[in-house]
């Protein structure tokens, strides 16, 4: 290992161990079933109001593929979605308060953060005070961050936030729970927080694989 630099008030110290830096990185291949659907509570909180919704899910890994129906309460459709990455890309609104730019650059964002992301060109690896691993790899002017978690014995790690930083400051993260079972495979619940959109997103999810 060797000796790193202090990054957000916390140490970092870098791991050089190729295979390690490796096989952390392709995980993120792996964190989902190649397809499946899952059901999605949401609380929003955009400048200062709180909108309840669900959105209902289709993933398609293989084909980077997202469909998405988001509904209010009463089941009317506030908008769908229908993303194949570097394909389509088709938004149809029927809410005033939303946006097709803003749904652009949050939510199709975030789905895309969450489901799709791949392994990055070049990371470096880093190990912090409490025994996470950082993949980091800094693109443009933004910092990613992916941080895992050690999960118990044999060593395992499991995605735990993602983090974008800008100047050594974050302006977007997401943190992933997996409720009290330590052996869950996916998240019971997302927090996102995006600073610069100024907006935070609660989700409460269930799995149909």
């Amino acid at each position: 290992m060797d000796a790193g630099c202090s990054l957000h008030k916390t140490q970092y110290i870098q791991i050089t161990h190729q295979k390690l830096k490796n096989d952390i990185n392709k995980s993120i291949t792996s964190l989902y079933p190649d397809r499946f659907k899952a059901l999605h509570r949401v609380i929003l909180t955009l400048s200062g109001k709180n909108y309840v919704l669900d959105g209902y899910l289709f993933i398609d890994r293989p084909n980077r593929e997202i469909k998405l129906i988001a509904q209010n309460d009463l089941g009317g459709i506030i908008f769908d979605i229908h993303f194949i990455k570097n394909i389509k890309k088709t938004i149809n609104i029927n809410a005033n308060m939303l946006k097709k730019n803003w749904l652009e650059k949050s939510v199709l964002r975030d789905l895309e953060t969450l489901y799709l992301k791949e392994p990055f060109p070049s990371p470096t690896l880093f190990s912090d005070e409490h025994g996470n691993l950082i993949l980091s790899e800094k693109q443009g002017q933004i910092t990613q961050e992916l941080i895992y978690k050690q999960i118990n014995r044999p060593i395992k790690y499991r995605l735990n936030k993602i983090r974008y930083l800008k100047n050594k400051k974050s302006i977007y993260t997401v943190n992933l729970e997996y409720g009290t079972n330590p052996d869950n495979l996916y998240p019971e619940q997302i927090l996102i927080k995006d600073a610069k959109m100024k907006y935070n997103l609660q989700i409460t999810i269930r799995y149909f694989m």
